[in-house]
């Protein structure tokens, strides 16, 4: 569809696009990414011939640009620039009609049924109806560059070239900007050519993406791109995270500031305070942790500073686990969007708490539990884990946790929902593994094991029975 060879061009005597080679294919979305100065807005003006080709070609549909006209190429490409400035006072609409200008026959123009037709529809797909009369100039910013994408999509063009689209626009705008056009892309063939400023947003409606750095590609390619971190890094000089969104197969980015929010350490024993009732167990940190947890409240993985199990009698439940728990929460003032919680058959009162120390690592263990109740476990560790580790010692909690079970002739009930939590305070060196087998893994082994043994003894104690035998 459009197709770029060897292509040199640029403002000065040295060229600032440098032997260029790309094709777009036919209804794709194709993304141009790269940091401001890259190159980008003059490689779009020498693909939209708005400035002269030193040496190479660009081809649309076959035929290079320079051959076609003004009028041919409107027919093929409609372009959309960042800026929003219109010479005339027109209205919304009169705007719109410009863009029926290439499909007009004969000496005096004029709208048929058919042009009326696209722009009713053009301006009810880009939500302008309702300022269809008013003066371009009174309309704010975003609402202009939608009007301008209307007259854009007005031209019925097999191409449409989109210079920072959403510019002027804010979230809801812009997602409803990009998710018409890869409507219009699925449903009607439309090639996008877009340069996009937000890597996210290019990786979550992009097909393929390009890396412009200094006038050359450094990588063309799917979305998977922006996993390469290193590359982000030398092109933006941020240093970013790739992580994958957790709804879709696409990429997503996290950019690190220079300056750290836990520049200085903390003391573990000092940054946390516990509060117990007969109704629930609150651990509150100062700073927040790295959590992860099947939690009812903060599943998954999170940064949370706020931990609490709350009991509720197995025939006293209300409206659902999370909705309790947020009236639960909000009883004792524990904001639930920093918060791990979960609610719980077993007493506040049969709740144990083990401390332990290896090689220098705080570790605190806190396990509620009872015969035919569920078994809640909270690990909290002073140390630094990457993914990995996290999920090392998530894996080393759960194992020895299978093995105190197991030592102890316990069926675990069918009804019971067993939760565990493992927060890390993310300070000190990097633990790239804390499995099983090393010595932090087993530490967590040691400390779980020995907080469920002297749990199950404190419930057997308290209630007089002794169903427990190692």
């Amino acid at each position: 569809m459009i197709t770029i060879q060897n292509l040199v061009g640029g403002y000065t005597h040295s060229p600032i696009i440098k032997g260029l080679d790309l094709e777009i294919k036919k209804g794709e979305f194709f993304a141009l990414l790269g940091p401001n100065g890259s190159g980008k807005t003059t490689l779009f003006k020498l693909i939209t011939g708005q400035l002269p080709i030193n040496s190479g070609k660009v081809s649309i549909c076959g035929k290079e640009i320079s051959s076609l006209s003004k009028l041919e190429k409107a027919k093929k490409m409609a372009v959309l620039t960042q800026e929003v400035q219109v010479s005339f006072d027109y209205t919304v609409e009169e705007i719109i009609s410009l863009g029926r200008y290439p499909h007009q026959k004969g000496i005096f123009k004029q709208l048929s049924k058919e042009d009326r037709k696209v722009i009713e529809e053009v301006m009810e797909i880009t939500q302008i109806r309702d300022f269809r009369k008013t003066q371009f100039r009174l309309i704010s910013g975003g609402e202009k560059q939608r009007v301008l994408l209307a007259k854009a999509l007005a031209q019925e063009p097999e191409i449409l070239l989109l210079d920072e689209p959403t510019n002027h626009l804010d979230i809801k705008h812009t997602f409803q900007m990009l998710n018409l056009l890869k409507e219009r892309q699925q449903t009607t063939g439309l090639t996008i050519f877009a340069i996009l400023h937000d890597l996210n947003v290019a990786s979550l409606y992009a097909d393929r993406i390009a890396l412009l750095h200094n006038g050359s590609f450094l990588e063309v390619g799917d979305v998977d791109l922006l996993r390469k971190e290193d590359q982000l890094k030398k092109v933006y000089e941020v240093r970013v995270k790739a992580q994958s969104h957790p709804t879709i197969p696409k990429p997503q980015l996290l950019m690190t500031p220079n300056y750290s929010t836990s520049s200085q350490s903390f003391n573990f024993e000092d940054s946390y305070k516990m509060k117990q009732t007969e109704e629930h167990i609150h651990i509150q940190f100062d700073h927040s942790l790295r959590t992860i947890s099947n939690m009812v409240i903060g599943a998954g993985i999170q940064w949370l500073k706020h931990f609490c199990h709350f009991y509720v009698a197995e025939n006293d439940q209300g409206s659902g686990p999370e909705g309790d728990l947020h009236q639960l929460m909000a009883k004792y003032s524990i904001p639930h969007e920093q918060a791990a919680g979960t609610m719980t058959a077993a007493k506040p009162e049969d709740m144990v708490m083990v401390t332990k120390e290896i090689e220098n690592i705080q570790m605190m263990a806190i396990v509620t539990g009872g015969v035919g109740k569920t078994i809640n476990i909270m690990l909290f560790i002073d140390a630094h884990f990457t993914d990995g580790a996290l999920v090392d010692g998530y894996m080393a909690a759960t194992e020895a946790k299978v093995k105190a079970l197991q030592n102890f002739n316990v069926v675990d009930s069918h009804t019971s929902i067993d939760t565990l939590l493992l927060a890390l305070t993310q300070q000190g060196a990097k633990i790239s593994c804390a499995g099983s087998g090393t010595a932090v893994g087993k530490g967590i082994g040691q400390m779980v094991y020995s907080a469920i043994k002297e749990a199950f003894s404190k419930y057997e104690e308290r209630v007089s029975i002794s169903l427990y035998r190692e």
